[in-house]
């Protein structure tokens, strides 16, 4: 990863020396500016270390990657970026072993990952999702279906129904889906990792 540096007199000139030296735009930069402190005869001065966003995403890609050969599996991973969402899918000779029982496996090496990318960056990291062929996609739309299902079935008998223990990303998926269902209301409860979405009546 190119990581440059630059010091100058204020916070914005050394900002700007970093995302000039990446030839890039400043949202498109990672950048940690400090104050260092000069001595007697010397005033403060800023120091600005900086890289691209995108190295973070070859970072993961790597990273991962390494992960998978370790196992002894071989892979080919396509990276697709939409809606502020990286998606790492992964294409392997050993699938299953990838995904675990039900996504068990897949969904520790996300975090795996995720917690990778956030050392690398504290705040502001790139959203990272890990992927097996279509296996996230199904999963989603199965979700989706079974909260359709229950919503239905909360409307005819108004008693709230609580989903089983999902992800930040499968919860979403439910809020989401039933957000134009009338006098339907969704609600996580419980502490990570064991939240879920509970299905409400509204009048």
């Amino acid at each position: 990863m190119n990581v440059v540096k630059e010091n100058a007199k204020t916070k914005e000139e050394a900002i700007n020396g970093v995302v000039q030296k990446l030839n890039a735009k400043v949202e498109d930069v990672y950048y940690n500016v400090k104050e260092v402190k000069g001595g007697l005869f010397k005033g403060t001065t800023y120091e600005c270390e900086g890289f691209l966003k995108s190295d973070v995403v070859d970072e993961a890609l790597n990273y991962l990657k390494n992960i998978i050969e370790a196992l002894g599996i071989e892979a080919n991973i396509e990276v697709n970026t939409k809606d502020n969402i990286t998606t790492l899918k992964i294409f392997s000779s050993n699938n299953p072993i990838i995904i675990g029982k039900n996504g068990q496996n897949l969904d520790a090496l996300t975090v795996v990952v995720r917690q990778f990318v956030k050392n690398l960056i504290p705040v502001g990291a790139p959203r990272i999702m890990l992927d097996v062929e279509d296996y996230k996609d199904r999963q989603i739309k199965r979700i989706e279906r079974l909260a359709k299902n229950l919503a239905r079935e909360v409307l005819k008998t108004h008693m709230d129904i609580e989903m089983d223990v999902m992800n930040s990303y499968e919860r979403r998926a439910v809020h989401n889906i039933l957000t134009d269902f009338k006098n339907i209301k969704t609600e996580s409860i419980g502490e990570e990792p064991n939240r879920r979405v509970v299905i409400k009546y509204v009048d």
